[in-house]
């Protein structure tokens, strides 16, 4: 009997040491995990890295309003002498002051290099209103990343949550095997105990010494599992994999606020997806707009000023202001077939939209129903769990008094672990469908 304790206390050491390692580790809770992972996450961060682009195209849009400034410079050198000779009287003869030149004149270009500095102002007039339906768009696009951002956080806490969960289940789990290898060790020793004085079969004691030895294999299993997803854990958390923490129990009920057709109004209004694909009706109609504007001329008002250095051909100084307009008169079709493919792109993106509110108001619908299937399977587990344990304690009782078999006390301690897990199965189907209508109502 002391030699069977001490085999089971080296098996079981393992486990109850890995458990006080456990125990002491950091509590982390949902709430927590959820924090860490939106900070840390390289996708929200690659995802805000590309609303921080859109929102710098944005600023460079504007720019596009302001008057443009340019500064030029040239510097030639002259390969080749260039000579103009303006004949006597070329220009005309006029009665007062007679012929005009009076003599021919010879003009040679100076030798050697020639600099020449340019600067100018030019401020778009008529293209205002495209630049300002450019710039609108260039918004319209910010906020579809910001959405994005919201979607990726989304996606990330949704991997997050389901895998706490799955650290929950592996642990409640292992509790209920700790459970089972504690009721067999007693069990193993009161067989032990019936077989030396001849009421139990040696093949009893067999059985149940195997059916403790699976329980202990399972628990190593499951410790091993519950390790790997904590890894798993640590990873979508972006720090070292080795960190140890523990999970914090969840409450016992959840609750749902508010009704069915709040929840759906709810997702319409902030889901994410929903809200990108109106976004994109409107980029669409925005494009359309500015491939019209294409059909009013450009406008310009310039000022300009030009001087050269080292010449005495031509005058060294030239200052204007002005106005410069360009426009396409025909275009061969060109502006007409753009712009229904704009209307197409404007169409494609309603009907998407539609579809969309379509398949997120059937998304709530499905979820907010699953809540209260979860919850109702939570009430048949709780009582099948408790008929399951009230049964193995009476037939435990009735085989300390050699009035049962022992094969109804290990098949009853079979359907109570059934029991165990199955209960603990439904606990976390409704934390699921609580999370997954967070989901489907566009929160994090």
């Amino acid at each position: 009997m002391g030699l069977f304790r001490f085999v089971a206390l080296l098996v079981c050491a393992p486990l109850f040491l890995l458990a006080s390692l456990a125990a002491h580790a950091q509590i982390l809770s949902l709430e927590e995990a959820l924090a860490i992972a939106l900070a840390n996450n390289t996708s929200v961060t690659n995802a805000e890295l590309q609303r921080e682009a859109a929102k710098d195209d944005v600023q460079a849009l504007r720019t596009a309003r302001y008057p443009r400034l340019d500064v030029n410079g040239r510097v030639s050198h002259h390969l080749e002498d260039q000579e103009y000779i303006f004949e006597e009287g070329v220009w005309g003869d006029y009665p007062v002051i007679g012929e005009v030149p009076a003599q021919d004149i010879t003009i040679k270009s100076n030798s050697g290099t020639t600099q020449q500095v340019s600067a100018g102002i030019t401020q778009p007039l008529a293209q205002q209103y495209r630049l300002g339906l450019s710039i609108e768009q260039g918004e319209v696009r910010e906020d579809m990343a910001t959405e994005f951002v919201r979607l990726t956080q989304q996606d990330v806490a949704r991997v997050v949550k389901e895998e706490y969960f799955n650290i929950l289940q592996s642990q409640s789990t292992l509790a209920t095997t700790r459970e089972a290898i504690v009721f067999y060790t007693s069990l193993v020793e009161l067989v032990s105990n019936y077989v030396s004085q001849r009421i139990a079969f040696e093949y009893e004691l067999l059985e149940t010494q195997a059916r403790l030895a699976r329980r202990e294999l399972e628990a190593n299993s499951q410790m091993n599992r519950l390790s790997t997803q904590k890894e798993r854990m640590n990873t979508l958390l972006s720090r070292d994999i080795n960190t140890p923490f523990r999970v914090s129990e969840l409450p016992a009920e959840v609750l749902v606020t508010g009704g069915l057709d709040d929840a759906v109004e709810t997702a319409m209004s902030q889901r994410p997806e929903v809200r990108e694909s109106e976004l994109k009706v409107k980029d669409a109609e925005l494009g359309y707009d500015i491939k019209q504007a294409e059909y009013l001329p450009d406008l310009d008002l310039s000022l300009r000023y030009t001087r050269l250095y080292d010449t005495a051909l031509i005058p060294d100084t030239e200052a204007y202001v002005g106005l410069r307009a360009r426009w396409e008169i025909f275009d061969w079709g060109r502006k007409k077939s753009e712009l229904a493919s704009k209307n197409a792109r404007i169409q494609s993106a309603e009907n998407s939209a539609r579809n969309l509110k379509d398949r997120v108001a059937i998304d709530v619908r499905r979820s907010f129903r699953s809540i209260a299937e979860a919850e109702q399977a939570v009430e048949v587990a709780r009582l099948s769990q408790a008929a399951a344990r009230d049964k193995l304690r009476v037939l435990m009782n009735q085989y300390k008094q050699q009035a049962t078999l022992l094969q109804n006390v290990l098949d009853a301690e079979s359907d109570l672990d059934r029991a165990n897990n199955a209960y603990n199965r439904a606990v976390l189907s409704v934390y699921r469908a609580q999370a997954e209508l967070e989901r489907a109502v566009g929160d994090i």
